[in-house]
């Protein structure tokens, strides 16, 4: 079987994987599911809820699919009632969040707006952009909190601002968010990678949304020398989490490893590879290579037999750990669709 009707089937799995996670008294998406007990243990992530709706839509449009629009719905309208003018623009209310509100809240809200099945307001989109935009300081770099709070998940956080900002100008044509996207990625590149604050365990989580965010500067940007800039930093990336053994790691001790660590990684080299095949950079074999291990990775931890029903389709924290948390399942699905999207081609051993 080929590599990409293999996790096209998964896929399918996957998606009827989210139905069986849904609430029926909240029509909403439980965060985590524990198969031993086959039972849900309610615990509040706003931000990894509002990216699950993300999540589910970008899968539904990969897969023709239209049966989980309720739950986006529901999600939505739930989230949009945590909206709050501040200053002029919009931000969630840290009161109903029961958490301060920051940049990545509004990030994953505005890229599920972008993304509803349904028209959006515009004026809902525009306001949390114009949030995020005042967050960033002279320097490139954004303040995460909307309170005065040390920064906190920098790593993740900044690249996802950097996201919703060009997915943003991607659709509506805003270009402050094109501006201020190149002006961020300067500065983590060159103030905050380069300068080695990102520690080695959190380098394929950093690269990931970093690499998100790159690969659509890379195709928005109409500078040759600003392309080439791009390239660079996400090559120095992945190539860094290569040369630190990574994949070796996961191909030689599978059952030593993190599913999310997996799944973050290769979506994030899913970029890499595609920004390096349209460079023409001799590195896209090499990517092609890793992304290939870490498919193989991925397909034996997805759950597909001896499993509950709600169990099957999702993947568990490790080859031992059979709980399923959304947010893993989510970044699993985008691996996959990348790897669709960009043809990846394995060995029939990889399936």
């Amino acid at each position: 079987m080929e590599m990409a009707e293999l996790l096209t089937q998964r896929l399918e799995l996957i998606h009827q994987w989210y139905k069986g996670m849904v609430n029926p008294q909240s029509g909403m998406l439980e965060y985590l599911y524990l198969p031993h007990m086959d039972s849900f243990l309610r615990e509040r992530s706003p931000i990894r809820d509002i990216a699950s709706v993300w999540d589910i839509e970008l899968l539904e449009r990969f897969l023709h699919k239209d049966e989980l629009r309720p739950v986006v719905e529901t999600s939505l309208r739930h989230y949009q009632a945590y909206l709050i003018e501040r200053d002029g623009y919009l931000i969630l209310d840290p009161r109903r969040l029961e958490e301060p509100s920051s940049i990545a809240h509004s990030s994953f809200m505005v890229l599920a707006l972008l993304y509803a099945p349904l028209p959006s307001e515009r004026s809902l989109i525009a306001g949390l952009v114009e949030g995020i935009l005042r967050q960033q300081r002279p320097d490139g770099s954004y303040k995460v909190y909307f309170h005065d709070l040390p920064d906190a998940g920098e790593e993740l956080y900044a690249g996802e601002a950097m996201l919703a900002l060009l997915e943003t100008y991607r659709h509506l044509g805003d270009p402050r968010c094109l501006s201020s996207a190149e002006r961020a990625f300067l500065y983590y590149d060159a103030q905050y990678f380069r300068r080695g604050r990102v520690a080695a365990d959190i380098l394929v989580f950093f690269a990931n949304w970093q690499s998100q965010a790159c690969r659509l500067l890379f195709e928005c940007t109409q500078s040759v020398a600003r392309k080439h800039e791009v390239a660079g930093y996400v090559f120095r990336m992945h190539d860094r989490i290569i040369e630190l053994g990574f994949y070796d790691d996961v191909e030689r001790a599978p059952a030593r490893q993190v599913s999310v660590a997996v799944a973050c990684a290769l979506e994030g080299l899913n970029d890499a590879y595609a920004i390096a095949r349209a460079s023409q950079d001799a590195r896209a074999e090499r990517y092609r290579r890793c992304i290939c291990i870490g498919l193989t990775y991925l397909l034996m931890v997805q759950c597909t037999r001896n499993c509950t029903e709600r169990e099957r389709g999702g993947f568990g924290m490790a080859l031992d750990e059979r709980a399923q948390r959304i947010d893993v399942t989510g970044h699993a699905a985008s691996a996959f669709m990348k790897s669709v999207e960009n043809r990846i081609a394995c060995p029939p051993a990889a399936g």
